[in-house]
């Protein structure tokens, strides 16, 4: 057996799930692990963190460039924690064989604080030392290949690591408080001695002090005074409907008085998310337009259960209130709903949890000169 088939084999043992969008080298392992195919190498990452959160171990196979795709969601994940592991599998071509680039990815563990773990000559050792680690400091590892070791043969069974689920960001923590928390982390782990296995944990240098968190502060954000999204935030409390969160003002679901978002990975990444895990995405409609469309496709095509609450008030809320496009030019294809956000009973009747893709595009207005509250702690 070669490396390749030992990568897709202890893969295949290890993980629950496994997702790819094939390239040279990697082609042939994201194969013979069955993996699935998605639309892109964000989407992929963004479903692999939905199962962390359903304490699904994933991985995700990619080749060099494809890591520049996934970047958001891969940093974005290391302040805010996951469950159980996840492993993105970094195929490089340095010597340009089958590549438009000579990528190193090793890069991408300073960038985001993830350990990087590279066989040398065991590669199933490799896949349990990636999942352990990414368990352990709650982040994801980067597993990365290349064609020798892809292409050399290897000897022994791979072993499956006991699970030790990691964590999420502590509520209680500022978006302050969770990078200093995740930079503690990492500043303190050690990687493990392993024979056969390179890994290199990021140089950090640990923050002075606690993590930042809301009652030292003194407030939390809410939504503007007179949002038209309250009566929508209220009605997903009121039925614990749980939705993965996105960038911008859908953010503050996770926050006081609601407390209901369950966990954010960047710009457009909620519906990803939110398909792997509870089966509610809630996003503005720059962020759909910005990149969650991709994951919007991809979910209505493989017919997944999501319910998609498209917050649609034709304006970038956090960064600046710039008009956005019109989001439901673009997703007619999805037949989605639309509704008004002071319509409080067609809200009760439309948000509901799905067993098939389902978007509900709420209208509201954004009231002018309001700023958004502050929650006191």
């Amino acid at each position: 057996m070669d490396g390749g088939e030992a990568l897709a084999a202890a893969l295949r043992l290890v993980a629950d799930q496994i997702y790819t969008v094939p390239g040279y080298p990697v082609t042939d392992v994201a194969r013979a692990a069955d993996a699935e195919v998605c639309v892109n190498e964000k989407v992929a990452l963004e479903y692999a963190l939905g199962d962390s959160l359903a304490g699904r171990r994933a991985a995700v196979i990619v080749k060099n460039v494809g890591m520049n795709l996934l970047a958001d969601p891969l940093v974005q994940a290391t302040a805010q924690g996951l469950i159980a592991g996840v492993v993105v599998v970094a195929g490089d071509d340095p010597l340009c064989r089958a590549s438009q680039a000579a990528e190193d990815s090793s890069y991408f563990g300073p960038l985001a604080m993830v350990p990087v773990i590279e066989p040398e000559t065991d590669v199933f050792a490799s896949v349990g030392a990636a999942f352990a680690l990414s368990e352990r400091l709650s982040r994801v590892a980067v597993l990365r290949v290349t064609p020798d070791i892809l292409e050399a043969p290897v000897g022994p069974e791979p072993l499956v690591p006991p699970r030790t689920p990691g964590a999420l960001a502590p509520r209680s923590l500022t978006m302050r408080g969770r990078w200093e928390r995740a930079r503690a982390a990492a500043a303190a782990a050690v990687p493990p001695h392993l024979p056969g296995v390179r890994v290199v944990l990021p140089a950090v240098e640990a923050p002075e002090g606690e993590p930042e968190r809301f009652a030292a502060r003194g407030f939390s954000r809410g939504l503007c005074p007179h949002c038209p999204y309250h009566a929508l935030f209220t009605l997903l409390a009121e039925r614990d409907l749980r939705p993965a969160c996105d960038a911008g003002c859908s953010l503050l679901a996770m926050n006081p008085p609601y407390g209901i978002g369950v966990a954010s990975y960047g710009l457009g990444s909620a519906v990803g998310v939110g398909a792997r895990s509870t089966g509610v995405a809630l996003i503005g409609d720059y962020a759909l337009i910005h990149s969650g469309i991709n994951a919007l496709i991809d979910v209505y095509e493989k017919g997944a259960p999501l319910l998609c609450i498209v917050l649609a008030n034709n304006r970038m809320g956090m960064v600046g209130g710039h008009e956005v496009p019109d989001v439901l030019r673009y997703i007619g294809w999805a037949g989605p709903v639309v509704c008004d956000a002071a319509d409080t009973a067609a809200l009760r009747r439309l948000i509901l949890p799905a067993n098939r893709p389902v978007t509900i595009i709420v209208r509201g207005i954004c009231p002018g000169g309001e700023s958004h509250e502050h929650v006191e702690c």
